[in-house]
């Protein structure tokens, strides 16, 4: 085992720790996941401290879910819709990284729905041109 996974896990809170060895075991390396074994068995944690800890892990996935579903708002949807463009969807991806999944999806909508309008529009005047 490395010793700077040791000294790394020695360095995470019981929260982190466990949610590495209950929800992310196999997002690390087995050496890894071995030295947050040894430091938690270490800890030597009483049942309150880990109940303490698997709130705090609730609580932060809570946080991420809600920042996840957080609505766009309207003066994004309507600047969207009047000035869309691939500037827009790619800045999108800005969102998308920070965590707000919705605001993302939201954003790529109301520029598309733009987009179509102008489709729509240029469309129809041509028809009219056409036709007149």
């Amino acid at each position: 085992m490395e010793d700077n996974f040791v000294e790394i896990m020695a360095q995470r809170t019981d929260a982190e720790l466990l949610k590495i060895l209950k929800e992310q075991r196999d997002d690390y390396q087995p050496d890894a996941v071995l030295a947050a074994e040894i430091e938690f068995k270490k800890r030597n944690l009483s049942e309150d401290q880990i109940k303490t800890a698997t709130k705090e892990i609730e609580i932060d996935k809570k946080i991420v879910l809600d920042k996840a579903n957080k609505k766009l708002g309207g003066g994004w949807k309507t600047f969207a819709f009047i000035f869309p463009g691939l500037l827009l969807i790619i800045f999108s991806g800005t969102f998308k990284a920070d965590g707000y999944d919705r605001k993302a999806r939201e954003l790529v909508k109301w520029t598309l729905f733009g987009l179509a309008f102008y489709f729509g529009l240029a469309l129809l005047i041509i028809i009219l041109n056409m036709i007149l």
